[in-house]
């Protein structure tokens, strides 16, 4: 399963407020979704590849509105996924009245009006702002694997919502931009820190921490593949020892356990993780007090240890 596909499964558990929800039910039908009429009403269709977003989109949408739904599985030859089409339709009243509740139609003497963009007036609230770009996601986002380029991007053929869009993840102080793509229209995100932090906000914690992961370990080895370019062979074995010391000590921080731990043994995690590039004898150093070089691999290895042990350890206190 791919990256965005763990995402979007990730995302399609969470729990929303009754508001929220109606936000990210929004936002679903405006960046995947078509509508169509049957009878006196009007048939939502949700296109999508990804079957948790089929379910989230049923999942919602009963939780409104006494609705029927007709469910259709194709295969893409050229991609060989499956495609999932999923029309949902009211029996007992008109579906235009929930349509104009959730801000994508108006309807003006009598006349249905598609609306283009956002409705910001049914986005109030920051919790309804944030499970709006939860539902684009869902509806037309994807990222990168976090161990390739760092990419995010919402696809639509409106440049209209596009532009709101853009503008409503500026609200959370993250720098998007807008580029037609073959009639397209794609909103980006390409910086790490702006990517990481999209994802806290729509609630991905656990693709996240992930994504964060991959980040600071792709980072450790661009630095130390332009260490090893440049220095010695002894260098080389040093910065070798210090991505192994670096990637127990990320475990630890993960897990929460760094802040618990004694200062002494905080100290030289924070160090090592800030100076990859030092030998045992220069982050001594730095220590306060000094410490010497069998000082700091003796702390460095009593981090391994603990790491080693929290890996294993099934349940009650941990003794450092």
């Amino acid at each position: 399963m791919s990256f965005s596909s763990e995402l979007k499964e990730e995302i399609s558990k969470i729990i929303d407020k009754d508001c929220c929800g109606l936000a990210e039910l929004s936002a679903l039908i405006k960046m995947s979704g078509g509508m169509s009429p049957k009878g006196d009403t009007v048939v939502i269709t949700i296109h999508t590849e990804n079957a948790a977003v089929a379910r989230r989109f049923i999942q919602l949408m009963r939780k409104y509105e006494k609705v029927e739904f007709e469910i259709t599985v194709e295969k893409e030859k050229l991609k060989h996924k499956n495609l999932y089409l999923v029309k949902a339709f009211c029996k007992e009243r008109k579906m235009e009245d929930f349509l104009s509740k959730i801000g994508i139609i108006s309807i003006k003497n009598g006349k249905i009006i598609i609306e283009e963009g956002i409705k910001f007036k049914f986005l109030k609230k920051r919790c309804c702002k944030k499970a709006y770009m939860r539902g684009a996601f869902l509806g037309s986002g994807s990222i990168n694997d976090p161990k390739r380029a760092h990419h995010l991007e919402f696809i639509t053929n409106n440049l209209k919502l596009a532009e709101d869009l853009s503008k409503l993840i500026g609200e959370f102080n993250l720098n998007s931009k807008i580029i037609n793509r073959k009639g397209r229209f794609i909103v980006y995100l390409k910086n790490g820190d702006d990517i990481r932090d999209l994802l806290g906000l729509i609630g991905a914690n656990e693709s996240l921490l992930k994504f964060e992961n991959e980040r600071v370990l792709k980072d450790m080895r661009n630095n130390v593949n332009r260490l090893v370019n440049c220095e010695t062979a002894n260098l080389n074995k040093t910065i070798n020892a210090a991505f192994n010391q670096i990637e127990y000590i990320v475990f630890l921080k993960e897990k929460g356990f760094l802040e618990k731990l004694p200062p002494g043994l905080k100290e030289i995690a924070e160090l090592r993780l800030k100076f990859p590039e030092l030998s045992f004898k220069e982050l001594g150093q730095m220590m306060n007090p000094p410490l010497s070089k069998s000082g700091v691999s003796h702390r460095l290895n009593r981090l391994k240890n603990i790491a080693e042990k929290f890996k294993h350890y099934e349940g009650g206190n941990l003794n450092v």
